[in-house]
């Protein structure tokens, strides 16, 4: 009885969140220009990042991510068809990797970041919304007449540059809220950098990462600075399985060198 009330509890769930899900309309390409190790100017990075848009409901995270996993998918698919002496041998080394790791899932006003710390996702609702200032100030992006705007975002001061050309209040990560499209953002460090560079019509379902853990912000905050400071304990209490004393230090110096993060 019980598994048969779990069943249709699943069914109907699915059915809810299908329902509340949509199509894009469009779908912007930003060029995202980042540091891994705000101390190492030779950590930067470029990935391609996507904002899909839909009436009441928008995504934005990495295109590669898609790219490693639809790959991922076929080595897997290739390796169990053609097994070595009997073995299945996964190797994903040679798949480009993403590097550009959260996401931001909106509904209407409502805004959730997904983030990963050691291999599991957490999603913690953005209680941060943006007061911007526009500025008197403009220039030519793209073809697009822009505006300046300034605003705070925990401890990062962002510049955007919007235009009233595209009357659609969004923009990359969380950095919406403006009256058009955000062209062009970046903080004051310049530790990340937004640049549109396509936009175009598209209908693909708006959906954010499944099997996350739902938490708060400062909970989240302190997981993964417990996880920079010790990611050695962190994988033990994860895992049950020690890494080697003598690979300890090197461990501890990698994770702490991903130190650049958007919040």
């Amino acid at each position: 009885m019980r598994k048969s009330l779990f069943l249709i509890c699943l069914i109907l769930s699915k059915i809810l969140l299908c329902q509340e899900l949509e199509n894009s309309n469009i779908k912007c390409n930003y060029l995202t220009t980042f540091l891994i190790d705000t101390t190492d100017v030779s950590s930067k990075k470029e990935e391609m990042t996507g904002l899909w848009i839909g009436k009441n409901s928008s995504v934005f995270r990495s295109d590669q991510k898609a790219i490693y996993d639809s790959l991922a998918k076929e080595s897997t698919k290739n390796s169990m068809s053609k097994p070595v002496n009997g073995k299945i041998v996964l190797d994903f080394s040679r798949i480009p990797r993403a590097y550009f790791i959260p996401e931001v899932f909106k509904v209407g006003d409502k805004m959730e970041v997904f983030d990963k710390i050691l291999g599991v996702y957490y999603k913690y609702e953005n209680d941060q919304k943006i007061n911007w200032t526009i500025v008197d100030e403009t220039k030519t992006i793209s073809t697009y007449k822009c505006r300046k705007a300034i605003g705070k975002y925990r401890n990062k001061n962002i510049t955007a540059w919007y235009t009233e050309e595209v009357p659609i209040s969004e923009g990359p990560y969380t950095f919406k809220g403006l009256p058009g499209l955000v062209i062009e953002a970046y903080d004051d460090k310049d530790y990340f950098h937004f640049t549109l560079v396509k936009l175009k019509d598209l209908k693909q379902l708006i959906a954010p990462i499944r099997g996350e853990i739902s938490t708060s912000y400062d909970k989240f905050l302190k997981k993964r600075s417990d996880f920079q400071n010790d990611p050695s304990g962190a994988y033990f209490v994860a895992t049950g399985k020690q890494v080697p004393k003598d690979q300890v230090e090197r461990v501890t110096k990698i994770h702490r060198r991903n130190n650049n993060h958007l919040d």
